[in-house]
C-alpha cells in the first residue's frame, strides 16, 4: 500500500457527482441503498461519471494502473472505500473512491467494514494516511506485517487479503527484479548510459507491486536500514540511499 494524493476534480465532474448524491438524499432512507446501487449501474453514470472517476483514479495511481490496496497492476474497478451498502451518501463522493483490482474489491474486501470506534474506518485510506504508519513490508518474503499491533495495520491486511495466495511470492519476486535493476541503473550512470539508467528507473517504477520499491525507499531510510538490508547485494542500501536515484524514482 502506497500514499497517494488525491488531487481536484474538474468542476463539470464534480458537479455531476453532486447532483447524483443530492437525488440520493432525497430519497427515503430504507430505499437509499438499493436506489444507489441501481444508479451506479445506469448507463448514463457508467458514460459520464463512472469513466471519467476511473481515468482521474488512473491517473492518480503509481505504476501502471496499480491498485491503490495490494499495489498490483492493471486495476480495473472503481471501489468504495466506506461501502455503499454500508453508506449510500458516499457512493458518488469523490474522496470515497478509490482505483481497485477485482480481486481486492470483489474477492476480498467486498461490502467489508469496521469502525475505528470514532469517526473513521479500520481500513487504511491511502489518500488521507500515511500506510506505512500501520503496515511493515518484509521485502524478502513479500508478507506485510502490521506495525507495532497496529489496529488498522491488522484489519487491511485481512480484509484486502494482502498475504494470501501468491500475493507474498509476488512481492518477493519483485523486490529480487529490483536488485538486478539497481545494479544496472549503477552500471549504467558508471558508463555514463543516461538511456541505460533511464530505462532502469523505468522498469523499477512500472513493475507489478509497486509498493515493493516504494517500502524500500522508506526503510534505507530508516534507523534499522543497516539491519533490513543485512543480507542484501553489497551495494544494495548505498543504492537505495543515492539522490540522484532516490530522487528519480519518488518523481
Amino acid at each position: 500500500m502506497i500514499k497517494i494524493v488525491r488531487p481536484r476534480l474538474p468542476s463539470e465532474l464534480e458537479s455531476s457527482l453532486l447532483k447524483l448524491t443530492e437525488e440520493l438524499a432525497k430519497t427515503a432512507v430504507p430505499a437509499r441503498g438499493e436506489h444507489a446501487q441501481r444508479m451506479w449501474k445506469r448507463d448514463t453514470v457508467r458514460r459520464d461519471v463512472y469513466q471519467p472517476v476511473r481515468d482521474a483514479l488512473v491517473r492518480m495511481a503509481p505504476g501502471i494502473d496499480c491498485c491503490m490496496y495490494c499495489g498490483n497492476q492493471l486495476a480495473d474497478t472503481v471501489d468504495h472505500y466506506v461501502p455503499k451498502a454500508r453508506c449510500a451518501l458516499r457512493t458518488f463522493y469523490w474522496p470515497n473512491l478509490l482505483l481497485a483490482c477485482s480481486t481486492c474489491n470483489t474477492r476480498f474486501k467486498g461490502d467489508k467494514h469496521e469502525s475505528d470506534g470514532l469517526l473513521g474506518s479500520l481500513l487504511i485510506d491511502p489518500t488521507r494516511e500515511d500506510p506505512f504508519d500501520h503496515l511493515d513490508l518484509r521485502l524478502k518474503s513479500g508478507v506485510y506485517r502490521a506495525v507495532g499491533g497496529s489496529k488498522k495495520g491488522t484489519w487491511t491486511i485481512e480484509v484486502c487479503g494482502l498475504n494470501k495466495e501468491r500475493r507474498p511470492w509476488a512481492r518477493a519476486k519483485a523486490w529480487a527484479n529490483i536488485g538486478g535493476h539497481l545494479r544496472a541503473w549503477a552500471r549504467a550512470r558508471n558508463d555514463q548510459d543516461e538511456r541505460g539508467m533511464s530505462f532502469a528507473e523505468h522498469c523499477i517504477r512500472e513493475q507489478p507491486f509497486a509498493d515493493v520499491y516504494h517500502a524500500a525507499l522508506r526503510q534505507a531510510d530508516s534507523e534499522h536500514a543497516e539491519r533490513i538490508f543485512a543480507d542484501t547485494d553489497p551495494g544494495t542500501l548505498d543504492l537505495l540511499r543515492d539522490v540522484e536515484l532516490r530522487a528519480a524514482l519518488q518523481a
